[in-house]
């Protein structure tokens, strides 16, 4: 791969910058693009039309089926002019076969859906790359400008369609009058109770135009994809960066070639008055320098008696070393600051900590929360048998401290009995997301059929049925603790 030889201007760009690049290319070769393409469909297109003729929509789908083999040819000719390459038609032809048959179940069957099959065709066909690597190297080129390259694979097919049906309104317009005899016959013989019912003429030639449009779409697809691609790979490897050094080397070469002409003059010159110079007074002069003198120092250190104790004061607590001590004092300072703050949280929350290790609380141990939405919920402010009292207060008119009774009931026996950790910040949502959270235990059913019913009373002013309340008083799920 000659980098100096591409026809195009390589530089990073940005991703639809990418895509018109790769549409300029197959502006530039169009026909051939065109033609290379057509080459390699038109034995299978031709074979499965005989075959299928009867049927065009199978037809339709067996070639939308087998265009990756027209992307390739596609990819091979603008690959080559790419790098100035001009591929002979003999080379072409001998590239149809593989065309066909490369990697035909993974290309043809498993991947075909793909939406990044016109960056990752170029992994295949261009590198060569299988297996892991294959997979490591798409991962990198789909990277930059994915989703440029789904948005248009998808809107691809339906282009084509819609130009597929310009093409047959055209060529219909360019039908002389007087010979579209079987055209006005197939119309005349549309059901127009049944729309869906098309005349054979005009589905072979709906299908023949799209066709027509999709091979022209794919041209752009496949010319867009390598944009991006080429794109990728010049962010990914620098590929500016190494013809900016090329084009700087190239521009070098002559300054390089006067340099060295004059050094070939120069250097004769000075060699030879190097050489009537004695070696050994060069050796001796470099030697008399300053910087080749050698210093000794002696200095005697006392040594102590044997039993001889002597303390000095520390150099860093010096006068001199102020600065130095008070920081390391302020830096332990603020680390037993620190370290006395976590023992005291410690302190503080020990029961919590020693309740989590222990995976519950004791059996009769306190609920999570007194108060909720303002409600008193613990256990000693409720009557032995809360349905019961509940029930008794609406025969005596009083709904909303009935509701009331069985909503606090109702969070109080799930905190109690089914453990739920209900705050005294959670609102009626909070309390029936954590009663659903804590499973069959806390009857969640129940416990969001009261919700309802207090919330509608509460909120909204709806009072609900005695039936409703009846069946709630009676279908009461917590075991009841009776008063001594």
């Amino acid at each position: 791969m000659r980098l100096d030889a591409v026809t195009a201007e390589i530089r990073p760009r940005s991703d639809w910058e990418a895509v018109d690049l790769g549409l300029a290319m197959v502006r530039r070769d169009f026909w051939r693009c065109f033609t290379t393409w057509w080459l390699v469909m038109v034995v299978p297109v031709a074979a499965v039309g005989w075959w299928l003729w009867e049927s065009p929509m199978l037809w339709l789908m067996v070639f939308w089926w087998w265009k990756p083999a027209g992307s390739r040819m596609v990819l091979f000719e603008l690959s080559r002019r790419l790098f100035g390459e001009r591929p002979a038609w003999r080379a072409t032809l001998r590239e149809i076969p593989r065309a066909w048959t490369r990697r035909f179940f993974y290309r043809f069957v498993w991947a075909r859906f793909s939406p990044w099959l016109p960056v990752t065709l170029a992994v295949e066909d261009l590198e060569g790359l299988r297996g892991k690597a294959y997979k490591q190297r798409c991962i990198q080129v789909t990277r930059r400008g994915e989703g440029v390259v789904i948005w248009i694979y998808l809107v691809a097919d339906m282009a084509a369609c819609w130009f597929g049906f310009a093409i047959v309104v055209l060529v219909k317009m360019f039908i002389p009058e007087g010979q579209d005899c079987a055209w006005r016959l197939a119309m005349e013989s549309w059901d127009s109770e049944n729309l869906m019912s098309l005349p054979l003429l005009i589905v072979r030639a709906m299908v023949c135009c799209v066709m027509l449009a999709m091979s022209l779409t794919d041209l752009f697809i496949t010319g867009a994809g390598f944009g991006v691609y080429l794109n990728n790979r010049s962010w990914i490897e620098g590929w500016d960066v190494e013809l900016a050094f090329k084009r700087l080397a190239r521009r070098l070469a002559k300054a390089a070639m006067m340099a060295a002409l004059l050094c070939a003059v120069c250097l004769p010159a000075d060699c030879r008055a190097a050489a009537e110079r004695d070696p050994a007074g060069v050796i001796h002069e470099v030697m008399a320098d300053e910087a080749f003198k050698v210093h000794t120092v002696i200095e005697k250190v006392p040594v102590p008696s044997r039993y001889e104790f002597s303390w000095k004061w520390p150099q860093w607590l010096t006068p001199g070393n102020a600065p130095q001590w008070l920081a390391l004092l302020l830096v332990w300072a603020v680390f037993a600051i620190l370290l006395g703050a976590i023992l005291w949280l410690l302190w503080q929350n020990r029961r919590a900590i020693m309740r989590r290790r222990a995976g519950l609380e004791k059996p009769g141990g306190s609920s999570t929360a007194r108060v909720v939405m303002g409600m008193d919920v613990s256990p000693a402010t409720l009557p032995g048998d809360v349905p019961a009292a509940a029930w008794a207060l609406w025969r005596q008119g009083r709904q909303q401290e009935a509701l009331g009774l069985l909503y606090r009931g109702a969070i109080s026996r799930v905190m109690e009995v089914a453990r739920v950790e209900i705050q005294e910040s959670d609102t009626e949502g909070d309390c029936v997301r954590r009663v659903d959270l804590a499973g069959p235990a806390a009857h969640p059913d129940y416990f969001r059929g009261i919700t309802g019913a207090w919330s509608r009373l509460a909120y909204a002013g709806l009072c609900p049925a005695e039936r409703e309340v009846e069946v709630l008083c009676q279908k009461w799920p917590f075991v009841e603790r009776r008063d001594e």
